[in-house]
This record gives structure tokens, sequence and C-alpha cells, in this order.
């Protein structure tokens, strides 16, 4: 038994399995898949996942993420091995959160508009409800990433893209059919 939240386990769920599909990838698919005018590569997906990530862990010391307060790096987007550094470095703070600090209060920004004065336009929410954010947010942009390495010929297996809640529902229904 853990101490750990739900959503925590769904990040580390989600963050896993990017660190499965990764390893089954080469560099090139990694850095060039469905790198279209208008359509961002493989690797800028993840990178853009693992900068929500980085966002919310850096977020913590002050009870203040900013989603937008994000470093988009570029290496992240071309380096298969610092992604999957990176994946399992998130589990490893992740793993270390308890689930008392779930309720705990933080103030949230990610700009929907991009005010005049750029200013931040903060709200109310909690560590937990970030934690179900994040997975959610992962889950959208894993679905996107499947479909751009599906076109390229590589397969990332049915789970990936897919919400946790899903899977468990699904296999919830397939051991009450047997």
């Amino acid at each position: 038994m853990t101490d750990r939240l739900e959503a925590v386990e769904g990040n580390l769920l989600v963050l896993r399995q990017a660190v499965e599909v990764l390893n089954r990838m080469d560099d090139t698919t990694y850095a060039a898949a469905g790198a279209d005018p208008g359509i961002s590569a493989v690797g800028v997906h993840f990178r853009h996942v693992f900068d929500h990530y980085r966002a919310f862990l850096m977020g913590l010391a002050a009870d203040e993420i900013d989603y937008d307060a994000r470093d988009r790096q570029v290496p992240l987007e071309r380096d298969r091995a610092l992604a999957i550094a990176t994946a399992l470095g998130y589990c490893t703070d992740l793993e270390r959160l308890p689930a008392a600090l779930g309720s705990r209060p933080v103030r949230v920004t990610l700009r929907s508009v991009a005010s005049e004065d750029g200013a931040p336009d903060w709200s109310q929410s909690t560590l937990k409800r970030e934690l179900q954010f994040l997975v959610s947010h992962t889950v959208h942009h894993y679905a996107l990433i499947k479909e751009l390495l599906r076109r390229s010929g590589f397969q990332t297996g049915d789970e990936f893209g897919v919400a946790p809640s899903t899977i468990a529902a699904t296999r919830r229904d397939v051991a009450c059919a047997r």
C-alpha cells in the first residue's frame, strides 16, 4: 500500500508510459516525426508536456505554479535520452509527494489570453487538482503524439494516449466479462 495520492499515481503511470515509448523509439523519430509546416514534431510535444511538470515542481516551494514560466528547452525537443532522463527524474520527484499535501492550496496561472501588460492571472487551486490537470494535459498530448507516430509507422501501444481512468475502467469491464 502506498501513501501517495491517486493523482500522483496517475502521473507516474503516464510518465512511465513515456519512458517505455521513448526507449523503443529511435532518435530521428523523436526529433522529426510529424514535423510538417504548422505541426510540431513528437519531441516538441514531449518537451511541452515535461515543461508543465517542471513548472509544477518548481512552483511547489512558493505555492505558486506558473505554467507559462517555462524554459521551452530546445535541447529537450531533440534529445531523446534527455527526455527519458527528464521523465524518470519527474517520477522520482512525484514519488516523494506525500498524500497529505494534496489539499495544500496553491496559486496557479496559465494565460488563456495574452494581456497587454503581461501580468499573470492567478487563481486558487490545490496540489491535488494540479496533479489531476497534469494527467489530463499529458494524456491529451500523448494522443497527439500517438497519431504523429502512427503516421510515421511507429506503434505506441493501445494504452498510450488513453486516460488512466479509461484504462482502469476497460480492465474492470474485461474482468467482469470473464
